[in-house]
């Protein structure tokens, strides 16, 4: 139990952060995927300091012409710039990747590297690779040894390898062995909605744009342009119908929203997530990225929708009801609008994220702005998601009701 909290308590985190990061990447990508630019997003990405002249994986500094032409070894490397600036110095072949992220993993077997795969982790590993050894419980918990042993060309993970969360030393341990480490994300720190300008808000990436981008980023490591290009386009068309219709919704038409994680009962974050999909949060004014709401404060506030988060990793649709079934039941909320109206919904952590980033930002806006998205049916996009791009089961719930 102390474990599952632990992990809960984790992944609040980085959906406190993760959200907000597309504010960071905004100044730091020039452009964003929403553009549908294809140059070199690593090339876009590198910073600019000139301090550091080291070709360490650690390093955030500019590849040379020379190290990039791959000519400087006799092992034929190139020498690219990670989703975090950093430099890593790629074999030219790679064929055993070693991924410590499920989202991550589950790009890479959507552009076909599923047989190049050797190492993963458990959280949210995709279903094709089950009989893959697992190399740690998730990004944040990985066993360094077992890493070695897969002898990898590449290691591939979020920014949850290099913050060591446990501090157990796993990045800074892999990083001293020479394998190359390719992390997808740099860090991101709080940002409040509430004191950006409108034209901020319609800019700031979302979790489609996020992804987008972090796949187009892997396609200059290990290929497979074509593949990534038609996610891509499938999945800006929705992204910026929503930022468009949602770009002139008047705040006066924005509806009152309380975001929770159902592990933590009114635990709730100031989240981008609800305004790109044309909500209003009532925890704008916090003075912290994350806090616990009086069940009294959210009455007064009376939300016309409640979104609470949890995570079901059998996606089964039971768990939801449940979950939707202690909001609606909790009597301090029986006057509260949105469970007079029934207008409390269930979404899971991992909508949020990754390739499914696609169904969470949908369904929200779905939820919020029903009137001004009712041409849109997210459940038939996400069968399309799970059938053309994932291969997964269609019947998996990610969010409910559907």
């Amino acid at each position: 139990m102390v474990k599952k909290t632990i992990i809960a308590a984790i992944l609040i985190l980085i959906l406190a952060t993760a959200s907000v990061y597309t504010v960071y990447n905004q100044f730091y990508t020039p452009n964003s995927p929403s553009s549908k630019n294809t140059s070199n997003p690593s090339t876009q990405n590198s910073p600019t300091s000139s301090e550091n002249t080291s070709t360490d994986s650690s390093t955030p500094h500019k590849p040379s012409s020379s190290s990039s032409s791959g000519t400087e070894s006799s092992n034929s490397s190139r020498s690219i710039v990670d989703g975090a600036g950093f430099i890593v110095n790629l074999p030219e072949s790679v064929k055993r990747i070693v991924v410590l992220d499920g989202n991550l993993a589950e790009m890479l077997c959507y552009m076909g590297l599923q047989n190049s795969i050797v190492g993963r982790t458990d959280a949210q590993c995709p279903p094709q690779l089950l009989n893959v050894k697992s190399v740690g419980e998730a990004g944040y918990a990985v066993n360094v040894e077992a890493v070695l042993e897969l002898q990898p060309d590449l290691i591939i993970a979020d920014q949850l390898l290099p913050s060591d969360y446990y501090e157990t030393g796993a990045y800074t341990k892999l990083r001293a062995t020479g394998v190359p480490i390719y992390i997808s994300q740099p860090p991101s720190s709080a940002q409040n909605p509430l004191l950006m300008t409108p034209e901020e808000l319609y800019n700031a990436p979302t979790g489609i744009d996020i992804v987008c981008s972090v796949m187009q980023d892997l396609s200059t490591v290990v290929g497979n342009k074509d593949r990534v290009d038609a996610f891509v386009t499938w999945a800006q068309s929705y992204n910026q119908l929503v930022k468009d219709r949602i770009a002139t919704l008047p705040r006066e038409q924005q509806t009152i929203a309380f975001f929770e994680w159902n592990s933590f009962p009114y635990y709730t974050t100031i989240d981008l997530h609800l305004y790109q999909a044309g909500g209003l949060n009532i925890a704008e004014n916090m003075t912290t990225a994350g806090a616990q709401y009086s069940p009294e404060r959210v009455v007064e506030q009376n939300p016309s929708v409640i979104i609470t988060l949890i995570s079901s990793p059998s996606h089964n649709v039971n768990d939801f009801i449940v979950a939707r079934n202690e909001v609606l039941s909790r009597p301090a909320l029986k006057d509260v609008d949105a469970v007079k109206n029934g207008r409390v919904y269930v979404c899971d952590f991992s909508a949020l994220n990754g390739m499914r980033s696609i169904i969470g930002y949908l369904y929200w806006a779905k939820w919020i702005q029903p009137d001004l998205f009712s041409d849109i049916d997210p459940a038939a996009v996400t069968t399309t998601l799970n059938q053309q791009y994932l291969g997964t089961p269609v019947s998996d719930t990610y969010c409910y009701p559907r």
